[in-house]
């Protein structure tokens, strides 16, 4: 979920990454203010796998959710990560459903980002579902898989 879109919509270049390397291996990379950043969905992310794994960018490398901080450290069982993953998932396939109902099949873009589009798009009733699922996805990411930061910290750019 963390490089599919579903997570984050930009994950920005730390300091020790190489924006004309990765930029050579066809990332492309955008800038906020002056600092780079890539749009998720990656386009490195094939079937579940990194494309460049090696060369990863390092807030890629550092990022673990939340999940994995609360399995290290035991205070949750493998199969609670399990059911939580296949209920995201769930949502997940509802709320992609529920775009492509309304015309929208930009999956080159972060799903929170297509439902805005959505949304803005076309209000009333009609939208009220796909709100209604969207809400309920980014308060589950946000409680279970969204590291929480210091607020000094929180950017809402994502990893």
């Amino acid at each position: 979920m963390c490089c599919n879109g579903v997570l984050f919509h930009i994950v920005k270049l730390g300091p020790d990454d190489s924006a004309k390397e990765l930029e050579a291996l066809g990332m492309k990379l955008a800038r906020k203010k002056t600092e780079p950043y890539f749009k998720q969905p990656c386009r490195f992310l094939s079937d579940c796998r990194c494309q460049i794994y090696e060369a990863r960018p390092s807030r890629c490398r550092q990022f673990e959710c939340r999940q994995l901080h609360l399995l290290a450290a035991r205070e949750v069982a493998e199969e609670e990560v399990i059911q939580l993953i296949d209920e995201v998932k769930t949502r997940v396939a509802k709320v992609e459903m529920l775009l492509r109902a309304e015309g929208n099949e930009a999956v080159e873009l972060p799903l929170a980002e297509r439902c805005a589009q959505v949304l803005e798009e076309r209000s009333g009733s009609d939208t009220r579902e796909l709100a209604a699922a969207m809400k309920g996805l980014s308060g589950m990411l946000s409680r279970n898989f969204r590291v929480q930061r210091p607020p000094s910290l929180e950017s809402g750019d994502g990893a």
